[in-house]
């Protein structure tokens, strides 16, 4: 055994000061490694310190989830209003509770005659029953008045930022020149 390990070494064309080092490491790899096999490290564990973590965790998450829901409620519309036209001139309103809102008392699937409005004497008040224009685009539209006169034509109206097609469309039926 003693001489196969002896021309094993050889094989490998080392000299004795690298076989010593090499022997060395083994050695303390070795030895290291039986330590670690043997030794359990002690454990610093208090239940009560990660229980105290855990609920500031909790809080602070649950704290987060309000402000991200407060958030969201700014930008998600209360109601969703699907218009359905009839052959007669009358407009059907479905007004469809969103999940976030709990009122009992909103009326659906009532009929009205739709007002309709001079888009190029309007207030931002009155743009703003127009289905899909808020205060933003009212007011925009309101500065494109000012800025460039009377509108001529309903298309015009995809002149101002935000307002594409699908909003056009929808707004059509509700305006005049």
């Amino acid at each position: 055994m003693r001489r196969k390990i002896y021309f094993f070494l050889e094989q490998l064309e080392i000299n004795r000061s690298e076989r010593i080092t090499v022997s060395i490491l083994m050695i303390f790899l070795i030895i290291t490694g039986g330590i670690y096999y043997h030794h359990e490290p002690v454990v610093n564990y208090d239940p009560g310190h990660y229980e105290n973590l855990e609920r500031i965790f909790r809080e602070k998450s649950r704290i987060r989830e309000q402000e991200r829901q407060s958030v969201l409620a700014r930008y998600q519309p209360q109601n969703e209003i699907v218009i359905i036209k009839n052959r007669s001139d009358l407009i059907e309103v479905k007004t469809i509770q969103n999940e976030n809102t709990n009122r009992p008392d909103a009326e659906t699937d009532q009929k009205i005659d739709p007002e309709i409005i001079n888009i190029n004497t309007a207030s931002e008040e009155e743009l703003v029953t127009l289905p899909g224009i808020g205060p933003a685009y009212a007011k925009r539209i309101v500065e494109w008045r000012i800025e460039n006169g009377s509108f001529t034509e309903k298309e015009q109206l995809l002149e101002i930022r935000g307002i594409g097609e699908r909003r056009l469309e929808q707004i059509k039926p509700f305006i005049e020149l």
